[in-house]
């Protein structure tokens, strides 16, 4: 989540220095060579693409054209996976200092006391997402109810360092999630496949009076809450999973995870992370493998509006740490940078796809759930092979400011298709498609200009003699 007192800034991003699948800077190699190799398998069923709801959808799900950017987000970019904001609901007895569009409402304004008819515009997009072919949905929280916090604040503790759920609270707070995610699949009819504590615990930015909620709980008060969250669960007889631990970087994540217990661990479903700070992929993915769970990026954002960044992030997510799934921040955002779809958010219907929407779309079009992801031993590229379809989906990412030319080797497939289809997002070609480029004796050779995506789809492939991979 973000924290920053701008509206204009609602991201704190370390960029990586580390991008082992793609080129960073203005120097480039004219010619390079890339074989695709679908025997090194990364991912064996990649999970999907998706969006956190808050706080574009509190907005947006209450404009009389909120179905145009439910159509942009969950048809044309095919986002699968949605974060859904159980909020707290800030202390009526203190100035609001929140963003306007970060005012989630609560459920449980005072003790005992419940409103489920709150949060009507985040719910709305919600189920309109389900509709749409959403079929992972995640309920988080950023914060208790007021009324559980030291500060009496959904903002933070004073200090922003110090845990703001008081242990006299860590049952009733365990027991408001579920009891929420509970009511709302029954009046919703929405299913929630995961639930998590809260988001980003361990960093030191939720403090008192801050722009957001925000709340600082620590890893020994993170593993009672996934005991207790566990406990409801069973006694409601739900089976929805519970993440953990969705820190801010990937060695939070691990330090947090790493400080359970087994018994606290084996109670999670699902490992993950955000990406804002990647610097422990293979840390992290040895330590989900070892422990046998699946592990996902659920956060990542950057104010880049060209979407190369967000790309690099993509390929080196799914490539280092080899991620099931990766999903955005927000798609609606107030600005150009940070935004997949603009809009200022001020009530005004007004909206507009960014070139960072076009670069996404690079991506989630085209590798879908279910494909696997596979190896190329070429700094530019991401390959993904989709065995039902028996086909090749190659996602090439120049981001320096020469052109590259790439030639790519499919000989370890046993057999493939002879046309190569191409689609490119750059400055000036908003996802356009481009004419085929012919595949001879397993291989093509394709022009990356500067500053693009690019993506080869090549139909007809198969990694099997007999087709039946």
């Amino acid at each position: 989540m973000n924290f920053g007192p701008s509206i204009l800034s609602p991201r704190r991003l370390l960029p990586a220095l580390v991008a082992v699948c793609l080129s960073v800077g203005t120097t480039t190699n004219s010619r390079a060579a890339a074989t695709v190799n679908p025997h090194a398998v990364l991912v064996n069923s990649f999970a999907g693409w998706g969006t956190s709801l808050c706080w574009w959808a509190h907005v947006v799900g209450g404009y009389s054209n909120r179905e145009e950017f439910a159509q942009l987000a969950f048809v044309k970019l095919g986002l699968n996976i949605v974060r859904y904001n159980i909020g707290g609901g800030e202390n009526p007895a203190r100035p609001d200092s929140m963003q306007p569009r970060a005012r989630m409402p609560g459920f449980e304004p005072a003790p005992g006391v419940w409103d489920w008819s709150a949060d009507a515009n985040q719910r709305w997009m919600l189920r309109r997402a389900v509709e749409l072919g959403a079929n992972r949905v995640e309920a988080f929280a950023n914060s208790p109810p007021w009324w559980m916090t030291a500060s009496g604040s959904v903002t933070g503790s004073t200090n922003g360092t110090a845990d703001n759920l008081l242990p006299r609270y860590e049952d009733a707070f365990a027991e408001y999630l579920v009891n929420t995610v509970s009511h709302l699949t029954a009046l919703d009819h929405v299913t929630f496949d995961y639930l998590t504590p809260v988001n980003e615990p361990t960093s030191g930015w939720w403090k008192y009076g801050g722009h957001q909620e925000g709340c600082h709980i620590g890893p020994a008060q993170q593993a009672r809450l996934v005991q207790l969250i566990h406990k409801h669960l069973v006694a409601a007889g739900m089976t929805n999973g519970i993440i953990a631990s969705e820190d801010n970087s990937e060695r939070e994540t691990y330090n947090s995870l790493h400080a359970y217990r087994s018994a606290d661990l084996n109670l999670v479903s699902l490992f993950a992370t955000h990406t804002y700070n990647a610097n422990a992929p293979e840390e992290l993915r040895r330590f989900a493998q070892i422990r046998y769970k699946p592990l996902w990026v659920s956060e990542y954002g950057d104010a880049d509006a060209s979407g190369l960044t967000m790309a690099r992030r993509i390929q080196s997510d799914l490539t280092r740490m080899r991620a099931q799934a990766w999903v955005y921040w927000q798609v609606v955002d107030g600005t150009g940078g940070w935004t997949m779809i603009k809009n200022r958010e001020n009530g005004s219907p007004w909206h507009e796809p960014s070139e960072k929407f076009y670069v996404m779309w690079q991506f989630s079009h085209f590798i879908r759930p279910g494909c696997q992801l596979i190896g190329v031993n070429e700094s530019h590229s991401l390959a993904a092979y989709d065995p039902a379809g028996q086909k090749l989906t190659v996602v090439a990412v120049n981001d320096g400011t020469n052109a590259l030319e790439v030639a790519y080797n499919l000989t370890a497939f046993a057999r493939t298709g002879t046309a190569v289809n191409v689609t490119r997002t750059s400055q000036t070609e908003p996802g356009v498609s481009l004419p085929d480029i012919t595949l001879a004796g397993k291989i093509f050779t394709a022009s990356l200009p500067a500053r693009s995506v690019t993506t080869f789809v090549i139909p007809n492939t198969s990694v099997s003699a007999a087709g039946q991979d």
